[in-house]
């Protein structure tokens, strides 16, 4: 015989260590829209590098347009530069 998952979770109801909440009331996760939210998304250098290179997992991927590139060093450089301002202040 199996583990009684209901008779357990009906346990943890009771004893208040589980909350019941009703159906819909935890909202899904939205999809990044735009280049510009996708980019700030990144909070860090190595997730900037895979956003980048993308093309490296998938090369029918489209290539960055100038201004993009540009946006993505932006970014890279803003990200080393508040890194390094971190240090001087320990």
């Amino acid at each position: 015989m199996g583990f009684d998952w209901a008779k357990w979770v009906n346990h943890k109801i009771e004893k208040g260590e589980a909350v019941v909440r009703p159906a819909g009331y935890h909202k899904a996760v939205e999809p990044l829209q735009g280049f510009e939210s996708r980019l700030n998304a990144c909070r860090d250098l190595g997730e900037l590098e895979g956003f980048a290179n993308r093309r490296r997992l998938n090369p029918e991927l489209p290539r960055w347009n100038a201004s993009e590139r540009d946006a993505i060093l932006r970014r890279k450089f803003e990200m080393e530069n508040s890194r390094n301002e971190r240090r001087k202040k320990k």
